[in-house]
């Protein structure tokens, strides 16, 4: 049994003590490994690259969709933690697939879109999506964004 050593601040560690650089979470820090992503995207190249940068963060893709109205059934059969969805896609757009989604189902919903005209962020925000990013996306973007889409969700 090793003798208990009383530290203060000024105290160096006992020798042979490991010394760790161990920085506190937040505590609102959202984690993303774990979570469940419906993936809605047309672009077959773009859904494969949002399919990987999600799944090297831990997070599973619970489903994909290239269109509206496929986004509808997926998310509502999924019922996943967080939707990333494409504004502009064929059969219906992402803007009304997650209107129709918010009706029936509480979701995060992330629009990932080409447009940046300020009307279709206003719309996605007055429909009650969690996050708004414009293309082209990447890992350095898209994960400290779902991460704050995730907490601006938990906070609502």
């Amino acid at each position: 049994m090793l003798p208990a050593v009383r530290m203060t601040e000024s105290s160096p560690p006992p020798r042979g003590a490991a010394q760790k650089s161990v920085k506190p979470k937040a505590e609102s820090e959202i984690r993303l490994a774990g979570k469940r992503v419906v993936i809605v995207e047309d672009e077959g190249v773009t859904q494969l690259q949002l399919r990987r940068i999600c799944r090297s963060e831990g997070i599973e893709v619970a489903g994909v969709a290239s269109n509206g109205q496929e986004a509808i059934q997926v998310v509502l059969e999924q019922k996943p933690d967080l939707v990333l969805m494409d504004v502009q896609m064929p059969i219906m757009n992402g803007l009304e697939a997650a209107r129709y989604i918010l009706e029936r189902f509480r979701a995060c919903i992330v629009m990932l879109t080409a447009f940046s005209e300020e009307e279709y962020r206003q719309e996605a925000q007055a429909i009650g999506v969690c996050g708004y990013i414009v293309k082209p996306v990447t890992a350095e973007i898209l994960i400290p964004q779902m991460a704050a889409a995730l907490q601006k969700f938990s906070q609502q």
